[in-house]
This record gives structure tokens, C-alpha cells and sequence, in this order.
């Protein structure tokens, strides 16, 4: 990577939502072909065995009303065999599908946690608002799915089924036959009419469930703020709400899905009853012998499996298609087609399992950094407009503001990590403008830190290499960022657990810790969003002296004088606007 091209990363492909369910469906069956053809065909070859059975039992019953008892005999042993081969097929079949029924979630998952921890690129997508929408995301929408693609083949082993049994009946009784497509038309006119209605209420049913497990997840991680400050019964009232919501919308969408269910059985039960009919007149009429009897019997049990699953394949088509419109949302530009991009899975026993390498942009020294006529705003109309700073090696920039005046906004824009906004202008790197930001401005060229540091339930180390940075340099970081002493005094150092979100560290210790991790690559640009309001000013002082001392180019966020004294610029954001 060089300074000198005219752009240093590509840019993505136009956003696409046009494709059906129908196909995105297919394209996640297809995932593991071999796996899923041999699950289907066993499927289709269970259903088929029927077929044989009540012919076989059809040719039995002639052969016991013409007193041909030998040949009844050997029909009867190849009704046994049919039944052994019927039963083995079934348990080979859901052994198969139970593998393809988790390697299609796990593919679909498998995109959608590629997309959001991506650090921009071709696959990186927006972020998920919150834990309890990633769960309904991850878990329910993925299931949603992949109960599409089962219903389908049960559709498909139950066509099959009732085109070779209408056939064999057809050849009884035509009028008959002819019957059997008449529950199949009317099941498919009423799931049509309730196309609308059935996306509606999963939708609703979706993101009530969101919203109870992200109040369920952000009380247990704020545990300690909720105690501080009596807030139990409040977000308790605010809890019954949320479940009084969840539990009236799965209700309504259950109600619906069993309603579709039952009328899909009804009207195959309806159908029965006009086979039954016509074989009855028929069998007044002596054209029915006893071993066409036998053979209707034997059929009846099945033929209304077909109108059951096309009912119920129609309306997980409708809960497919709304699983997919919130999953884009998650993916590279909002298209849906990435939420089933081709991905090798190591799930297989004779898979390697191997971590990847960590990508990293190659380092690209910084010389300068412009930042063009840069805007960034947000549906709301919040945001910052015709934004122009540069920032020198290793100089001190500030940027001030009141509250709400759009600083986080900025440095985000900046970082190409405001994805909800609408953002225009340039970022040029030593003169050459960024085309990708967000996978650009990450370690070993660009660090971030956020108002609100996340940590994660492991040790000080841990949180601060992730794995990609040895011991010394570890080290080096904490002592830039002002935590050596304090670890330095606990029994465990750097292997210290520091609990869920960093719960056993204090406010300046999390911060700082989040600090460290910012400067353990030694980034050539340092963003920092408001880090000193958890400081002391001694400490910060100290803070800021430590990262001019490593010859680090800093943007920072803050309202503290001894910020102001040590930079080498200050800019000041009013309403979005820069004001000097």
C-alpha cells in the first residue's frame, strides 16, 4: 500500500434488495450440496416408499380375494421389506437433516458476524443496535430460515408422493385423482390472502422480543448503576411493559400460524372426505375390487400431508422473507444477497480448524492528515456540516463543544464510523483521499476511543492485545496510558480478571485501560473521544505528556483548560459548524 495511488482502499458495490426470499433461500440450501441433496433425496425416497406399500398391499388383498394364498404370502413378505426400508430411510434422513438443519443456521450466522465485526471493507455492515437484537438476529431470524427450507422439502417429498399416488389411483379412478388438487388450490389462494398480515405480525413479534432481551441485557451489565441509583422498580414497571407487548405479539403471531395450520388440515381433511366419496359410489357401482380398497386405504393416511405442508411452507416463505429484510440490515450495504455470500465452514470432523491471521492495513506513515468539507447528518437532522481541520506528525489537536454540538459525530465521520448518517466530504492521508475509512483507520495507522469503553470478561491483557500484541508491548501501553502503578500493585499484574465489562475496575481505571489498548499498536493517529472525563487533572496532564513523549499525532475530544494549554490547535464546534 502507497501513499501515492490515488485511493488506498475500494469502495463497495451498489445496495441491492430486490432478491426473493425464494431465492436467497435456495442459495443458504445450497451452502453444503452434498449434505443437502442426500438429506432431500432420503426425504423424497421415504415418501416414495408409501406408494409401494399400498400397491404391494392392493396386489395382496387380490391375491387373498382370489385364494391365491402363496402369492398372497410373498406379497405380504415384500410389505415387510418396504416397511424395514420405510423406516430405515427416516432414520437416516434425520440424521442427515439434523446436519443440514445446523450448518444453514451456522452459515447464515457465520455472514452476519463476519459483517459486524468487520473493520469496514467489502464485508463489514452496520453495527447491531443492541444485545437483545443481535440474539433475535442471530438466533430467531437465522431459525426462521432454515424452517423455509425444511418446509420446502416436505413439500417436495409430498408432491412426490401425491403425483405417484395419483397416478397409481388414476388408474382406479380418475375422478378421484382429479380431487387431490383441489385442497392444494384452495390453500394457496387463503395463505396469499394473508400474505400482508402473516409479515406483520412476525415483524412485531421480532422486535418485541429485541427489546425485552436488550432491557434483560443492559440491566444485568448495568447492575451496579441501577443499584446506586433505587432504579429496581422502575425498570422493573418498564420490564412488565415490554413482556406485556412481547407475550400480545407472539400470542397474535402464533394464532395466525396455527389458524393457517389448521385450515391447511381441514381442507386436506376435505379432500379426504370427497376421495372417500367417490371411492364409495364407485365401490356401489362394483367397479372397485378389494384390493382397490385396500390400496385407497393405505393411500388416504397421506394424501393430506401435501396440503398441510404447502399451507405451512407459504407462510414460512412470508417469515423468511421478513428474517431477511432485518438481516441485511446488518450486512455489507444493506443488500441482502450478502447475508448468504459463499463462506467455507471448518464444522466438519475432517475439517482443520485453524484461528485466521489477523488482517491488518499495511502501515502508512502519516505526514498529514486533511479532513475536506466533511458533513455528517443524521435522519434526525443532528450532525456536523462543511467540517475543514488538518492535523500535522505528532501534533495536539483539539476539538470543543457544547453537548450535542456534534464532536462524537465527527471524529466518527472521520473514522468512517457513522453508519447511520449520511456523510459526505474527504479524508485525505498524507494528500490521498480514503476511500474505505472504517478499514483503513484501524492499528497499526489509526486507533479509536470512545466515551464509553467496552471491555470484555477477561484479563488486563487480554483486553488490551486481543492476542496480537506480546507482553512488552503491552506493557509500554500501560505505562502511556497511566495504569502501571495500579497493576503493577495487584497480585495478578496483567493477568488480572477484570469481570464482565471491566465491573472490578474503576471508572479512570477503565478508561485508561482502554487507552492502553488504543496505543499498544503504536497507531500513527490517536483519536480520543472525551477520555479525561473520568481523569483527574494531574493524571491527565501526565496522560497527555506520556503520548507527546511516543511521538504520537493526537485528536481529541475535551472540555478540560489543561487539554487546551497542551494542544497545538483547538477547534470549537457550535451546532455542528466549525467556529475556529
Amino acid at each position: 500500500m502507497s501513499a501515492s495511488t490515488d485511493t488506498i482502499t475500494t469502495g463497495r458495490t451498489d445496495p441491492s434488495t430486490g432478491t426473493s426470499a425464494w431465492r436467497l433461500a435456495w442459495r443458504v440450501s445450497q451452502h453444503d450440496k452434498r449434505t443437502f441433496w442426500a438429506g432431500e433425496i432420503l426425504f423424497v425416497l421415504f415418501f416414495v416408499f408409501p406408494v409401494g406399500i399400498g400397491w404391494v398391499l392392493g396386489r395382496a388383498f387380490d391375491a387373498v380375494g382370489g385364494g391365491d394364498v402363496s402369492t398372497a404370502a410373498w406379497w405380504v413378505v415384500a410389505f415387510v421389506a418396504l416397511e424395514i426400508g420405510r423406516m430405515a430411510t427416516i432414520h437416516a434422513a434425520a440424521l442427515v437433516w439434523t446436519r443440514v438443519w445446523l450448518q444453514m443456521q451456522t452459515f447464515l450466522r457465520a455472514n452476519l458476524l463476519t459483517a459486524q465485526v468487520a473493520s469496514g471493507g467489502v464485508e463489514a455492515g452496520q453495527p447491531v443496535g443492541s444485545a437483545g437484537e443481535a440474539v433475535t438476529h442471530f438466533r430467531d431470524d437465522a431459525e426462521d430460515v432454515a424452517r423455509f427450507v425444511d418446509g420446502m422439502v416436505d413439500v417436495s417429498a409430498g408432491l412426490v408422493f401425491t403425483l405417484l399416488a395419483g397416478l397409481v389411483m388414476g388408474l382406479t379412478n380418475v375422478a378421484a385423482a382429479m380431487i387431490l388438487v383441489v385442497p392444494l388450490v384452495i390453500v394457496g389462494v387463503a395463505t396469499k390472502a394473508l400474505d400482508n398480515r402473516i409479515k406483520m405480525y412476525r415483524a412485531a413479534d421480532r422486535e418485541a422480543t429485541s427489546a425485552v432481551t436488550g432491557l434483560v441485557g443492559d440491566m444485568m451489565a448495568a447492575a451496579t448503576t441501577v443499584k446506586a441509583n433505587d432504579a429496581t422498580e422502575p425498570l422493573l414497571d418498564r420490564l412488565d411493559v415490554l413482556v406485556e407487548r412481547r407475550r400480545h405479539t407472539a400470542v397474535r403471531d402464533r394464532v395466525l400460524e396455527e389458524c393457517l395450520e389448521a385450515f391447511s388440515r381441514g381442507v386436506a381433511d376435505v379432500g379426504l372426505a370427497l376421495v372417500l366419496l367417490v371411492g364409495a359410489s364407485a365401490l356401489a357401482a362394483g367397479t372397485f375390487g378389494v384390493g382397490d380398497i385396500a390400496l385407497f386405504t393405505a393411500y388416504l393416511g397421506w394424501l393430506g400431508f401435501l396440503p398441510r405442508m404447502v399451507g405451512r411452507a407459504l407462510a414460512r416463505q412470508k417469515q423468511a422473507a421478513v428474517a431477511f429484510e432485518r438481516m441485511r440490515h446488518l450486512v455489507a450495504d444493506g443488500d441482502a444477497r450478502n447475508t448468504v455470500s459463499p463462506r467455507h465452514l471448518p464444522i466438519k470432523r475432517t475439517d482443520v480448524r485453524e484461528r485466521p491471521v489477523p488482517q491488518r492495513p499495511a502501515r502508512v506513515a502519516l505526514d498529514r492528515l486533511d479532513v475536506v468539507g466533511l458533513s455528517a447528518r443524521y435522519p434526525s437532522g443532528a450532525g456536523v456540516s462543511d467540517v475543514h481541520l488538518s492535523i500535522g506528525r505528532g501534533e495536539f489537536v483539539v476539538v470543543t463543544g457544547e453537548i450535542g454540538s456534534g464532536k462524537s459525530t465527527l471524529l466518527r465521520a472521520i473514522l468512517g464510523l457513522a453508519w447511520q448518517a449520511d456523510v459526505t466530504g474527504e479524508v485525505r492521508w498524507n494528500g490521498t483521499a480514503l476511500v474505505d475509512r472504517a478499514s483503513f483507520l484501524v492499528p497499526p495507522n489509526a486507533a479509536f476511543l470512545p466515551q464509553v469503553p467496552q471491555l470484555v470478561s477477561d484479563s488486563l491483557a487480554e483486553n488490551i492485545a486481543f492476542g496480537d500484541a506480546d507482553a512488552d508491548q503491552v506493557r509500554r501501553a500501560l505505562t502511556i496510558a497511566m495504569l502501571a502503578d495500579d497493576v503493577g500493585s495487584w497480585p495478578d499484574r496483567e493477568e488480572t480478571l477484570i469481570g464482565p465489562r471491566g465491573l472490578r475496575l474503576s471508572g479512570g481505571q477503565r478508561q485508561r485501560l482502554a487507552g492502553a489498548r488504543a496505543v499498544v499498536h503504536r497507531p500513527e493517529l490517536v483519536v480520543l473521544d472525551d477520555v479525561s472525563s473520568a481523569l483527574d487533572v494531574e493524571t491527565e496532564l501526565q496522560l497527555w505528556q506520556n503520548l507527546a513523549e511516543a511521538g504520537l499525532t493526537v485528536l481529541a475530544v475535551s472540555h478540560r483548560a489543561v487539554a487546551f494549554e497542551r494542544a497545538d490547535r483547538v477547534y470549537r464546534l457550535e451546532k455542528g459548524s466549525l467556529v475556529g
